[in-house]
């Protein structure tokens, strides 16, 4: 029995891990934007700020990514995961007009 719950325990560490996660800093009034997706060859991001234009996110490992933005303005967000919309875990949600959600960036929350 305890064989099975770890197997279980790898197997659902292994899934969570490649589902990857989202979080952010904030230094000097520039918010630092990180997502981690374990083997994605290319991220880009997309916000309310300049009407969803997709902008490169920079490699910093082999499953993490980074964007900087402006901290002190409010905008909504997601991501572009090997051509795929990918919306990460976020605190604040929202419906967006094509049916589905964008995450909103709150300064100082």
């Amino acid at each position: 029995m305890r064989r099975i719950v770890v197997i279980g325990i790898v197997i659902l560490s292994a899934l969570l891990a490649a589902c990857g996660g989202h979080y952010h800093s904030v230094k000097d009034g520039v918010a630092y934007l990180y997502v981690t997706k374990p083997g994605a060859q290319h991220i880009y991001f997309a916000s309310s700020i300049d009407g969803y234009e997709l902008h490169q996110a920079r490699k910093i490992d082999d499953k993490t990514w980074e964007v900087t933005v402006p901290a002190y303005v409010e905008f909504r967000y997601f991501y572009m995961v090997d051509g795929v919309v990918y919306l990460p875990r976020c605190r604040l949600r929202e419906k967006d007009d094509f049916g589905s959600e964008n995450c909103i960036f709150i300064p100082g929350m």
